[in-house]
């Protein structure tokens, strides 16, 4: 006759069997079981270009002082530097800002920059809006150049409470507020046109 003690020892090895025979095979049946979604997404290249040597920071903010002591303040919501080229800092959702000589607040905000480190200027595309008190300068592509304290824009449409002009470049003077709106081809004209 068999002991109660060989029989739950018998039942406790079987138990402990099956266990291993259990785990064993979806352990092994689930290994590398992670499935990568190969799609193509906006973020490939972002993703791909941190895996190449670039590395990703979140809420940056560059200040550049001109020779005349005015200061140019740059901020983005996310910036890239590149192994490759640690002078370019990629931005993303940027906003610049100064104070003119009378005392408004000149606004820049696109939706991507380049900031060069060495010179400290800064190319801005993709939506590039340039607001000072009730005037507007929406372009394609803006740079300022940090040792003029200049700007110069492409493709521009400039507003305020009267008037709208069109030209293909202009140069802003940051420093003196002036505007000089120009065509590529000398014999065109600016095109304006004046509300009443």
């Amino acid at each position: 006759m068999i002991s109660r003690k060989n029989i739950s020892n018998f039942l406790i090895l079987i138990t402990v069997l099956l266990t291993l025979v259990f785990y064993g095979h979806y352990l092994n049946k689930n290994k590398g079981s992670i499935k990568i979604n190969d799609s193509v997404s906006e973020n490939k290249d972002i993703v791909s270009n941190l895996e190449g040597g670039m590395t990703k920071f979140s809420d940056v903010e560059y200040k550049t002082t001109s020779n005349k002591g005015t200061d140019f303040i740059t901020r983005g919501k996310v910036a890239y530097i590149s192994k490759k080229k640690p002078n370019l800092i990629e931005l993303e959702n940027v906003h610049s800002f100064t104070k003119l000589k009378d005392k408004s607040i000149l606004n820049i905000k696109s939706e991507k920059a380049t900031y060069a480190k060495n010179s400290k200027n800064i190319r801005y595309y993709q939506r590039v809006i340039i607001s000072n008190k009730d005037r507007t300068i929406v372009a394609v592509e803006a740079i300022f150049y940090a040792n003029k304290n200049q700007i110069k824009l492409e493709e521009v449409i400039y507003r305020d409470g009267v008037n709208l002009i069109k030209s293909d470049f202009a140069e802003f003077d940051a420093e003196t507020n002036n505007l000089q709106l120009l065509m590529k081809n000398k014999k065109d004209r600016v095109y304006g046109q004046r509300k009443k």
